[in-house]
């Protein structure tokens, strides 16, 4: 049996101490981002909330709906593009313009309330029954939120407003859409941060930072932007805003029953999707 000799020893270790210490950075520097992008998104409130209780001459109409321009119908892709840039930035830098009361009202119970679901999903993911057919019906409802399929509504909402000339139902359409893109770039961001293991991966232990996309709920987090936007929007109809979060719920809920997600995932996912919504709506561009 052929012993390694000293210098060749001491380079293995240090090679393993040094691939010790780079996964232990990587994972440090992902728990980081986390964090951050979290309270990040606790902070799509906060702009809101600005804008609309800034002193008004008329204290019926919010800043966004005095200042906004009336819905045209404009298919140029740059405008959408540079909507969709300008509300990166906003959300991005949200957290560092937020109060100590903003801190409690919004952060803090987004923050609690995903952590105690965290502690309870794994046992959360075995309350259902579980069956193959639950599983199978499941992901077919859940395939309403898909992007795909959210995206060929916006575009059909889009082509229909286009086609009658009705501005205010192309603005439902292109509000959606950005709400939507906007929803996708955030939703990556934090499953790249987060890591978290699906509920059917590692015996369902739903571990963060393991290099999985499970946090947040992909699916619950686009619907429920879309179907912000309708509710928020002053020309829906009520069926049309009943029905959009209705669908939004089924949707969220069924990720829980196809076995994609944990409660947490679907929770956070919900919660940082109405806000975008809202915060697309009341930041017209």
């Amino acid at each position: 049996m052929k012993t390694q000799s000293a210098p060749t020893a001491i380079r293995v270790s240090w090679l393993e101490a040094l691939e010790t210490m780079c996964a232990q950075v990587h994972a440090g520097w992902r728990r980081l981002a986390c964090i951050i992008l979290i309270f990040c998104f606790c902070g799509l409130s906060y702009g809101q909330g600005q804008e609309t209780q800034a002193p008004q001459s008329n204290p019926l109409v919010t800043q966004s709906q005095a200042g906004s321009r009336p819905p045209t119908i404009d298919l140029a892709p740059k405008r959408l593009v540079k909507s969709i840039w300008t509300d990166q930035k906003a959300m991005w830098t949200s957290p560092f313009h937020m109060n100590r009361r903003q801190w409690l009202t919004i952060a803090l119970p987004l923050v609690a309330g995903t952590a105690a679901l965290v502690a309870t999903d794994e046992d959360a993911a075995k309350w259902l029954p579980n069956t193959a057919d639950q599983v199978k019906w499941s992901q077919r409802v859940s395939n309403i939120g898909a992007a795909y399929t959210l995206g060929g509504i916006v575009g059909g909402t889009m082509l229909v407003g286009w086609k009658a000339k009705d501005a205010e139902v192309f603005d439902v359409g292109r509000s959606s859409a950005r709400a939507l893109v906007d929803s996708i770039i955030i939703n990556y961001g934090l499953k790249f941060a987060a890591g978290r293991e699906r509920p059917l991966e590692n015996d369902g232990q739903g571990r963060f930072w393991k290099g999985s996309n499970s946090f947040p709920s992909g699916h619950a987090m686009n619907s429920w932007a879309v179907a912000m936007v309708v509710v928020r929007h002053p020309k829906s109809p009520t069926w049309l805003k009943i029905t959009s979060c209705a669908v939004a719920t089924a949707v969220s809920l069924s990720r829980w029953g196809a076995r994609k997600h944990f409660p947490a995932d679907i929770f956070a996912g919900g919660v940082l999707g109405g806000l975008i919504g809202n915060y697309v709506v009341t930041h017209p561009r």
